[in-house]
């Protein structure tokens, strides 16, 4: 699960080619569904047009990256005319005011979180109420009725609802103190690193993980001669360590297909 602040800013690397093909701009929302519809994309270039990334073509988003398997994933705006309607109603979630049914205040939303994992669906809103003991608490997803441009409806009695962190599959977001004195702990006794350790790994994890079932679309041989991968041969982990230490690595990248 990410915090919708841990993922903008994120650099967008296309699996296929190990290549950096922009950055996370915005989330949009889709408040009939409660989840991130697609991610905007920022490439640098302020004359094109807006450019997204349907979230079900995440193929995954980690501490340093969105993976993509392709460049050909990020599609123009007026090709998705519901993401452009979703752009007009600007659903932002993180601000707008919690209203119970009946209308009463309990505050505003900081905050919230999504499952990458299950379509970009919103688990969890981070509360600032107006009842300190109900501070920086969870609103579950159950308990929202409406995810709206200016307000966030909730159920009655949200209150018994709320909870210190999100729990999805044994996976915890919190802002519990005890939480933030081991990651302040952690960072005094530990270097932050200038660039993220291992990126060539993790973009070579990243690659087998797409590879890995496909077929290859070309047969492959070294420089020998010798024949590292048949033409629609089933790509297996003994394949690729075969064609990587034959050096061929990249072409297998570039040339594989699916069944």
């Amino acid at each position: 699960m990410k915090r919708s602040e841990e993922i903008l800013g994120l650099s967008i690397i296309s699996i296929g080619d190990g290549r950096e093909v922009g950055r996370v701009k915005d989330l949009v929302v889709n408040p009939e569904q409660g989840a991130v519809e697609c991610l905007v994309v920022e490439n640098g270039n302020r004359h094109l047009g807006v450019k997204v990334i349907p979230f079900k073509d995440v193929e995954g988003i980690g501490e340093y990256a969105v993976t993509v398997a392709n460049d050909t994933t990020i599609v123009e705006l007026d090709e998705v005319p519901h993401v452009s309607n979703l752009l007009e109603r600007n659903v932002q979630v993180k601000g707008t005011k919690v209203l119970t049914r009946k209308g009463n205040f309990i505050g505003e939303v900081t905050e919230y979180i999504v499952d990458e994992d299950n379509n970009g669906k919103i688990v969890g809103c981070q509360l600032a109420a107006r009842d300190d003991s109900l501070n920086n608490k969870y609103i579950p997803k159950d308990s929202v009725v409406t995810f709206g441009k200016d307000v966030l409806v909730v159920v009655e009695g949200v209150a018994d609802t709320l909870a210190d962190n999100i729990i999805v599959e044994d996976v915890s977001v919190t802002d519990s103190a005890e939480t933030k004195e081991t990651a302040t702990k952690s960072t005094e006794t530990t270097e932050t690193p200038t660039t993220p350790p291992d990126a060539a790994q993790l973009f070579e994890q990243r690659q087998r993980q797409f590879m890995l079932g496909r077929q290859v679309a070309k047969q492959i041989v070294d420089s020998d001669g010798q024949v590292l991968a048949e033409e629609g041969e089933t790509i297996t982990e003994e394949l690729m360590d075969r064609v990587k230490d034959g050096g061929k690595w990249s072409e297998l990248v570039m040339n594989t297909k699916s069944n």
